[in-house]
């Protein structure tokens, strides 16, 4: 049975989502609107709507009626580019997925790591599992390192700057050894771990880019260590970079669409 103050605290998270619900449903409400909208107490309203405009999500005019901040659209924004990815890619998943019959990742960088958007599961009854929404260390898995790879120098800088954790002895955790494994990942076209997060996990990847040369996405094709070093490793980067091309040039093609007008 949970506590008074824990009860409390997902009382006010259920509030809050409520109000964010009612302002992106309604435009813009006051405090008395919203206190009716959410069926609780005017203080209480404003409280909320005071926490929310502290963090940007929501945003307060003249008249002092409230309507969705910056914080809420760059999530929505964010949001949409996720599904537009994963809608997007999904063919050229497919196809790697055929071709290879090993789980295949689409992620994407977030700062020092990378989460993953979606995945196709090898049939083969050994097989390596990715939660959809987790994170992994970017500079410890081939999706990740590729797209390490293709950061602007300043961007790249940053990441080097935090900690480089070790997660197994394969892990590369001094800056100058990393930063190594990223020119060789450029002169290759693609990157390759061999249990550098899990110890029995290894894979390789790419990045996706933009027209700038920028990492859109990340696809690897994941599998058993034991079941990689089999694997014509060459063969596989050669794979990659010709769905990957075809991944950016759908994605340009799809960028350059005209909107849908009103039908």
């Amino acid at each position: 049975m949970g506590t008074p103050a824990k009860s409390e605290s997902l009382s006010s998270v259920d509030r809050a989502i409520s109000m964010l619900e009612a302002l992106a449903e309604s435009g813009s409400l006051t405090a008395t609107q919203l206190a009716r909208r959410l069926d609780t107490g005017k203080a209480t309203a404003f409280r909320l709507a005071r926490s929310l405009v502290a963090r940007g999500w929501v945003v307060q005019d003249r008249d002092r009626s409230y309507r969705l901040g910056p914080g809420a659209l760059t999530l929505a924004v964010h949001a949409s580019a996720t599904l537009d990815l994963r809608t997007q890619l999904l063919a050229v998943m497919h196809e790697l997925h055929e071709a290879t019959g090993e789980t295949i990742h689409l992620t994407k960088l977030d700062g020092r790591h990378i989460v993953y958007l979606e995945q196709l599961m090898s049939p083969q009854p050994v097989l390596s599992v990715a939660m959809l929404g987790s994170k992994s260390p970017a500079h410890c898995v081939s999706p990740g390192l590729a797209q390490l790879a293709c950061l602007p120098a300043a961007q790249l800088d940053w990441v080097l700057a935090g900690e480089l954790e070790r997660h197994t002895p394969a892990t590369l955790t001094d800056p100058d050894a990393l930063r190594q494994e990223l020119a060789n990942v450029r002169q290759r076209g693609y990157a390759v771990n061999r249990g550098a997060f899990r110890p029995e996990v290894g894979g390789v990847g790419i990045a996706v880019t933009d027209d700038r040369g920028l990492p859109v996405a990340g696809l690897s094709i994941c599998m058993p260590v034991y079941r990689l070093d089999d694997k014509d490793i060459a063969a596989l980067g050669a794979l990659l970079q010709a769905v990957a091309a075809k991944a950016k040039q759908h994605l340009r093609d799809e960028a350059a669409r005209p909107p849908l007008g009103p039908r």
